[in-house]
């Protein structure tokens, strides 16, 4: 391992959540001591879900650092005022900006740091060497064959979609998670086509919305399982969810009793959409209505059973299914839009116990009473260890334990700060306690 950095803090992945943990960093002179790697050859923020019209949903004073640090010079305040737009932000009176606007203050910060980061470097594997004082290192290798060294890894990547059982095998360039929406349709742009959406989200109805916009877009046939796009829980009482006090009331409870108050509280971000994309869509449906036009097909209470494609042009054709009569029938598509949300660390199905990256690692992960990988209050793994080590092995999961601390983790930008003050705070207590036995 000679001549190699070991870099006390190696971040993987630099979207929202590491970028703050970045902005935290330096804030406490630590930058110096972290490097962050990512896959795409620049920062970038949901750039498949860039849709006109589509806002944040969040407050945007919640922002990277705002309620930890007013005068921080990467609030998105201070983003508005450096473009001269703060007026006219001010102005609109705006409940919440565009998704573009915040990608752009997002994007803003990120270049403050980038020389904290490697860009175009995909992590394949994480694993773990040994180190010259007789302890361990993690190690990321990366997809062009390099390899970068921590003490600490802080794992930002974002979760895993969620891909259903039918589809799993299936993925090309017609049939496609949301996450890979605007590439992907956006390269269909010259053919006639007809696109199924599965999903009953707000990035479902989004993209059923962006679909119509389309002239090449023949017909639209919206599936989902419940009975139509729900209204969003948005009442204040319900989303404490998003607040740091809940993470501290949710953490400890039973992994059952967490199961059991996530599903209660589901529509607060999950299978439900704002009222203003609802009304719009119903509007557009009774317009089509009253034409005689079946462009947009709503099917409620479906699930996709199964998928053909019998010639390799298409069109596919889907097995659907009414979930409460169990009718069967086809629904021929040339293209399926997937908006089903990403995977949860359990047993479940649709879950996965932990995230692929950390693969390597999986037989030093401490486990709960249901198998899955017991994450601390501070979001960290403490990795078990054969033998008495100089340092204990911490691998931070940052945005990615909604099963563990509850709704806030999943990828709401709310937490975002105060889950950047719990990490940096958990590794300034990691290395005190180095420093007390290295003194004894």
């Amino acid at each position: 391992m000679t001549n190699e950095q070991v870099y006390p803090i190696l971040g993987i992945g630099f979207g929202p959540a590491n970028l703050s943990l970045a902005v935290m960093l330096d804030e406490l002179g630590r930058l110096g001591e972290a490097h962050f790697i990512e896959r795409s050859d620049r920062f970038q923020w949901q750039d498949e879900q860039l849709l006109p019209g589509a806002d944040i949903q969040n407050n945007p004073f919640r922002d990277l650092v705002m309620p930890r640090n007013q005068d921080s010079p990467h609030t998105f305040v201070k983003y508005l005022a450096s473009r001269g737009q703060l007026t006219d932000y001010l102005h609109l009176n705006a409940k919440f900006p565009l998704r573009r606007e915040y990608a752009g203050y997002l994007t803003w910060v990120a270049e403050a740091f980038a020389a904290s980061v490697d860009y175009g470097q995909a992590a394949t594997a994480l694993t773990l060497v040994d180190d010259e004082d007789g302890g361990e290192l993690f190690c990321v290798r990366t997809q062009d064959g390099r390899r970068h060294l921590g003490q600490t890894v802080v794992v930002g990547t974002g979760r895993s979609p969620r891909i259903p059982p039918p589809f799993s095998p299936r993925q090309d360039r017609t049939v496609f998670h949301s996450t890979r929406y605007l590439s992907s349709i956006n390269a269909l742009a010259g053919e006639d086509i007809r696109v199924a959406v599965v999903g009953a989200s707000q990035s479902a109805i989004e993209i059923v919305l962006d679909l119509l916009d389309r002239p090449n877009v023949r017909q639209v046939t919206s599936v989902h399982r419940g009975i139509g796009f729900r209204l969003k829980d948005t009442s204040p009482y319900s989303r404490q969810v998003f607040l740091p006090e809940f993470v501290d009331y949710f953490h400890p409870l039973p992994t059952a009793t967490k199961r059991r108050l996530r599903a209660e509280l589901r529509s607060i971000n999950y299978a439900a959409c704002d009222q203003d994309v609802i009304d719009r869509l119903v509007g557009i449906q009774r317009e089509y209505r009253l034409i005689g036009s079946d462009r947009l097909r709503l099917l409620p209470f479906t699930e996709i059973t199964g998928i053909d494609t019998p010639a390799p042009s298409g069109p596919h054709r889907l097995t659907v299914r009414d979930i409460n009569h169990l009718r069967e029938d086809t629904l021929d598509a040339d293209v399926v839009v997937l908006a089903t949300g990403f995977k949860d660390f359990g047993t479940g199905p649709g879950d996965e116990p932990y995230h692929p990256l950390l693969e390597g690692v999986a037989h030093r992960l401490p486990l709960d009473d249901e198998g899955v990988p017991f994450v601390g209050r501070d979001y960290a793994i403490e990795l078990k260890a054969p033998e008495p080590a100089p340092r204990p092995l911490k691998i931070y999961l940052n945005g990615l334990c909604e099963a563990s601390h509850g709704m806030g983790d999943a990828g709401a930008l709310a937490m975002l700060s105060v889950r950047a003050s719990d990490i940096a705070e958990s590794l300034a207590r990691a290395d005190r306690r180095t420093a007390e036995r290295t003194l004894r």
